[in-house]
């Protein structure tokens, strides 16, 4: 039987410029992946056009004209980035069949994590557990450093009761993370504490 989850509030990171939607917890900072997805041709200036009102309406808070313009914008041959900003919106407005949409493509060939974070976020919206869990370890096996996957896999895991592999998580993105980072402290908070990680032998602690 899946462990049984509760609904949580979490941050959602797409590509850089999109911005997170502001939900507590707050999110680490925005970037792309490490793995640089294939080359795509050029989007028309239409396109590019339509895209960046779609990146200045959205952070405006004005969602639903920015679905509008985004939708033009891929459209008029708008490929990765546009699609993100589409599956971020269409998350936000809780439409998760369209999200996984415009992500399943762009996740064929494994390598894009942020593709697969976001996939992870709709399957943990969606309460499975199994689903999400291997989508957040694809996207730091895509990308190791990508720390919004750990944060969410140290909430899917410790909401899931797997107390173990939460910890382990949330001490992996403590430590990759300032000292001051106040997702590091909610995760703290969250656990009673995260206690550190184990000396490795013939250290002294």
């Amino acid at each position: 039987m899946l462990p049984c989850l509760r609904r949580v509030v979490l941050p959602l990171l797409l590509a850089l410029p999109v911005a997170c939607d502001g939900s507590a917890p707050a999110a680490p900072p925005d970037r792309p992946s490490a793995e640089t997805p294939a080359a795509e041709p050029a989007a028309s200036p239409e396109a590019e056009k339509q895209y960046r009102e779609a990146l200045e309406l959205e952070a405006a808070g004005r969602h639903e004209e920015a679905r509008i313009a985004v939708e033009q914008a891929i459209a008029a041959g708008a490929g990765r980035d546009a699609k993100l900003l589409a599956a971020k919106l269409a998350i936000l407005r809780e439409d998760l069949d369209e999200a996984t949409r415009l992500l399943e493509p762009l996740a064929s060939d494994g390598g894009d994590a942020l593709v697969l974070y976001n996939l992870g976020l709709v399957a943990q919206k969606r309460g499975k557990y199994n689903n999400a869990r291997s989508r957040y370890l694809a996207a730091l096996k895509a990308d190791p450093n990508y720390n919004p996957a750990r944060f969410n896999l140290a909430v899917l895991t410790w909401e899931a009761g797997v107390k173990d592999e939460a910890q382990h998580h949330a001490r992996k993105f403590i430590d990759a993370v300032p000292s001051d980072d106040p997702n590091a402290a909610k995760l703290q908070q969250m656990m009673g504490g995260v206690p550190p990680a184990p000396a490795s032998p013939g250290v002294q602690r």
